[in-house]
């Protein structure tokens, strides 16, 4: 070889090393990958009933893995924006509003009751024992909502009472109260302290008859996990493996959660939900 040949063989190898390292460097590699849940009860969002799944993530990616506390659904967005969360759980409209800030968070898994895509409805709910038969009769009435970004406990609800009514939520109802998570929310009408709340199917008793469902929405895509896209490839597809391809080390974590499969989602499994969160110029929701 000639010694202008090993020179450029030398600078090539450099070269090449360089962009390597640089790819490498360009990609988010922490030491420990911090998850963020909305707050859908009050058990959802502590430790110990998420340690199955953080258990599983660390075993597939060797980091430590740690739950950062949430106590609302912006919270959980903030966390993701700040670059303080690397995965989380949203509800599909809050990963909508997400996905309009910060394109770089993508959706790969929900959890299901069966091998398909899970889904779940917003319900309007009052007591077994209350006179109220269908919505008219609610007119002026105390209300229980979730969160402002949850996409059953409000955001669903608003569209529906618009449609149905004319009417924004807030001036069909003579008070609403956001009590933070649903299973708050029908403690609110359990104890009396507001008429009726929307909340999840999927966070009701089944075939518990001291609540009556008025209303039930269209089906709706079940919350998403997120994650970081610029986290580092290798990354990415272990977060895959733990929570899509090791499912029998998330048993008990999906027994607490009411599920049994967790199931792949993308972003266009939510693009309907977008309508919900950005109504056409004349001011009146999409259908």
């Amino acid at each position: 070889m000639s010694s202008m040949a090993r020179v450029l063989g030398g600078v090539c190898v450099l070269c090449c090393s360089g962009w390597l390292a640089a790819a490498t460097a360009a990609c988010l590699n922490p030491k420990v990958l911090q998850m963020a849940v909305i707050p859908k009860n009050v058990r959802n969002a502590q430790v110990s009933s998420q340690s199955a799944l953080l258990q599983s993530i660390q075993e597939e990616s060797g980091k430590a893995v740690e739950l950062l506390p949430a106590t609302s659904y912006a919270a959980v967005i903030e966390n993701l924006l700040a670059g303080k969360a690397h995965i989380a759980e949203l509800g599909p409209a809050s990963y909508a509003l997400l996905s309009k800030r910060a394109p770089h968070f993508v959706p790969f898994a929900t959890l299901s009751r069966s091998q398909q895509l899970g889904q779940y409805h917003s319900l309007l709910v009052v007591r077994g024992d209350a006179i109220y038969q269908s919505l008219p009769q609610l007119r002026g009435k105390s209300l229980a909502l979730t969160d402002p970004s949850s996409t059953s406990g409000a955001v669903v609800p608003g569209w529906m009472v618009q449609k149905a009514t004319g009417y924004a939520l807030t001036h069909y109802f003579s008070r609403v109260l956001f009590m933070g998570s649903h299973d708050r929310a029908l403690e609110a009408v359990r104890k009396g302290w507001v008429e009726a709340a929307f909340v999840a199917s999927d966070q009701m008793p089944e075939d518990d008859k001291s609540w009556r469902v008025l209303w039930r929405s269209p089906a709706l895509v079940g919350s998403p996990f997120v994650m970081d896209a610029r986290l580092c490839p290798a990354i990415q597809a272990q977060l895959r493996q733990a929570f899509l391809e090791r499912q029998e080390r998330l048993q008990a974590w999906l027994q607490m959660q009411h599920y049994q499969y967790v199931v792949p989602v993308t972003a266009e499994d939510y693009a309907g939900v977008q309508a919900l969160i950005a109504p056409p110029a004349d001011g009146q929701p999409s259908p």
